[in-house]
């Protein structure tokens, strides 16, 4: 199964506490052996076991019993020998040995039908209350001793039974630690691709529950493999050592078992896999909801909500009630209905009394035992089909996380490169997210080191795309064309852990973490002082913010910024980027949503931030981008202009075009 070898990866790191709880399983099962036998001798050599014939002795000593002033005795057979009979709750004397077979009592007369149909008749005399305590005296002392036996076997089961369930809890949570850590750093490495086909909240729940289907993968397999295996195994060794023919007649039902348990499977996978399909489709949903809750409110999409909400948790629903009906019907209810009717027919047949099989005598004692190795030959199949649906939905979510684990992951290899010098120059590339539908065409452009160019064009020009391309978080792939080289070296030369140690960029929508300021704006770059960080915020204009902060940069940023305006938290997205100092600095729509007096500060620290390093500046408003060496203008994933401001106008080109709309509406810094 190459899904549990996956997870067997995660196990043997803990091979020590496998041991442990493999031993301590087998001396359960061992102990669970043992049990039945300890009760079967209570039963027929002690307590049934005063049917067996009494013989009359002349010496008296500690194994004899005294009645009518005789002694009699089970361990010295002679000649004459005597029986005392249970009938009805009540016990009664023959002085002739009474053979087994159905009996009846008539007065004093006990008539006994043998298996043979040999009908015999016996005087018999009822004891009273002591003389019955004087024939069980002989047996008190062995059966204290074996009742001992039977304490010590539930205490040991008890203590075994704790280390392995201690043991497999400890692997269970360490695994699932391991994968979780693993499923972090491996989706830090994943590329961008994956997370636009998979919503956030469907990847949360595979890191949160669907990694819990490594601890009930092997949980199930502890338990079906070696736990239901040794039960098996050791439920045969008893039944075998009571009656060998009796226990290979159960060989019957396996193949039964198999093509049931193949058909209840084939059902069952179907329907797992919907299961947690839509447990996942749940999850994302909410997390949809949850985070889109204010749009909700404002737009009044209650209702909407709620009904597709609805819909999706009917859904769940009905195929959660599909897998109840199947274990209803064919699984493990079933499993438990047959194990019942076949303990009733054990019973019945045994108990209707003693029967003689092939010259074995069957007892009270053998009918427990058997009765009770076969509840334990039965328990392991019902787990089978318990725990059948459980494997499934382990598989299913186990496959999931591996997905993250084992998914497409981009070179984290680290080396140190020389600082860029900053030149960029993107040869004739051709780009596309999905085959055959480029977003970029044929773009050739040239940034020279220490060179500020602006980026301009409608939304879907492909400005972001072609940042997207020169920070990696696209590699070109079949179908595209092109080159984008730094300092005349293809990009791809390094891997972009390295390569992305020299570029820098500041988002539309800065992401700010549940942190300290200082934490935010350091963030990794651990040799950084608070004292550096605060003068790189005064420099870019940040100094309003400390100021009005009480703890200064110990100040805690809650989740999302929440406790900062969108200017303020562009201003610490733009302190970030310049503490890592990077050779090329991407501003992607940064003053986008920002006030005029914010934007005039950012605009008076790009002045200083931009010395000695390669800016490129996406911008919709174009004031940003004025003192520009260069503007590029791109339309419909074309470069169709290419100039400094005052030149753009002139033309009177798209440049103009979007600066000329940007005046009538009312943007007097554009």
């Amino acid at each position: 199964m190459k899904t549990m070898k996956k997870v067997w990866r995660y196990i043997s790191k803990y091979k020590k506490l496998l041991f442990i709880s493999l031993v301590a399983m087998i001396i359960v099962q061992a102990l669970g052996l043992i049990s039945p036998l300890i009760v079967k001798t209570i039963l027929d050599d002690y307590l049934v076991g005063i049917e067996k014939p009494w013989y009359e002795v002349t010496e008296q000593n500690e194994n004899t019993v005294t009645y009518n002033n005789r002694y009699f005795t089970q361990e010295i057979i002679t000649d004459d020998g005597s029986s005392v009979v249970i009938y009805e709750g009540g016990y009664y004397f023959s002085e002739t040995v009474v053979i087994p077979g159905n009996k009846q009592l008539d007065g004093t007369i006990l008539t006994v039908i043998a298996q043979d149909g040999v009908t015999s008749t016996y005087n018999v005399i009822k004891l009273e209350r002591s003389e019955v305590v004087a024939f069980y005296q002989p047996f008190v002392s062995p059966l204290m001793i074996l009742i001992i036996l039977l304490f010590v076997r539930f205490l040991l089961q008890v203590i075994f039974t704790y280390i392995q369930r201690i043991s497999t809890s400890m692997i269970n949570v360490n695994i699932v630690r391991d994968a979780r850590k693993d499923a972090i750093a491996s989706l830090q490495r994943m590329p961008m691709s994956y997370f636009e086909t998979e919503p956030a909240g469907k990847i949360a729940n595979r890191i949160i529950n669907d990694v819990g289907g490594m601890m009930g993968l092997f949980s199930t397999i502890m338990n079906l493999l070696v736990n239901a295996t040794l039960a098996v195994i050791f439920a045969y060794i008893g039944m075998f050592y009571l009656d060998p023919k009796l226990a290979l007649m159960t060989f019957v039902v396996f193949p039964i078992i198999y093509i049931w348990l193949r058909y209840f499977v084939k059902k069952l996978n179907t329907i797992a896999i919907k299961v947690n399909e839509q447990n996942s489709m749940i999850t994302a949903q909410l997390n949809e909801i949850i985070n889109g809750i204010s749009i909700l409110q404002i737009f009044n999409f209650k209702q909407q909500t709620e009904q597709n909400f609805n819909q999706l948790s009917k859904e769940f629903v009905q195929e959660k009630l599909k897998e109840t009906r199947l274990h209803l019907t064919i699984g493990w209810n079933m499993i438990r209905l047959i194990g019942a009717l076949v303990t009733a027919a054990i019973v019945f047949y045994f108990g209707n009394g003693y029967l003689n099989i092939i010259g074995f005598v069957v007892t009270a004692g053998i009918i427990y035992a058997y009765n009770d190795y076969l509840s334990r030959l039965i328990e392991p199949v019902g787990t089978l089909f318990r725990e059948i649906g459980n494997l499934q939905h382990a598989i299913v979510r186990t496959e999931r996380i591996f997905k993250i684990i084992d998914g497409e992951q981009e070179d984290i290899h680290l080396e140190t490169l020389p600082r860029f010098k900053g030149k960029i120059e993107f040869d004739n590339v051709w780009f596309s997210y999905t085959e055959g539908h480029p977003v970029l065409k044929g773009i050739n452009l040239i940034v020279q080191p220490g060179e500020m160019i602006g980026l301009v064009g409608h939304t879907g020009s492909g400005k972001s795309s072609l940042m997207s391309l020169l920070l990696r978080f696209y590699d070109f792939k079949q179908g595209d064309m092109g080159h984008i080289y730094i300092d005349d070296e293809d990009i791809t030369k390094h891997s972009k852990r390295s390569y992305r140690q020299n570029i820098g960029i500041i988002l539309q929508d800065p992401v700010l973490f549940k942190a300290t300021l200082a934490d935010n704006i350091r963030f990794g770059m651990k040799d950084v002082t608070d004292k550096e960080i605060e003068a790189i915020l005064i420099q870019i204009g940040g100094k309003k913010i400390l100021d009005k902060l009480e703890n200064g940069l110990l100040t805690q940023v809650s989740r999302g910024g929440t406790n900062f305006s969108v200017g303020e938290k562009q201003i610490i997205s733009f302190a970030r980027a310049v503490v890592h100092n990077p050779a090329i600095l991407i501003m992607d729509e940064a003053t986008a949503n920002i006030d005029t007096e914010t934007e005039e500060m950012i605009q008076t620290a790009l002045e200083t931030v931009a010395k000695g390093r390669t800016m490129i500046i996406i911008a919709h408003r174009l004031s940003t981008i004025k003192n520009a060496n260069k503007i590029v203008v791109l339309e419909n994933g074309i470069k169709v202009e290419e100039g400094k401001h005052k030149d753009l106008l002139q033309k009177n080109g798209v440049y103009a075009n979007i600066y000329r709309s940007q005046v009538k509406t009312g943007d007097n810094h554009s």
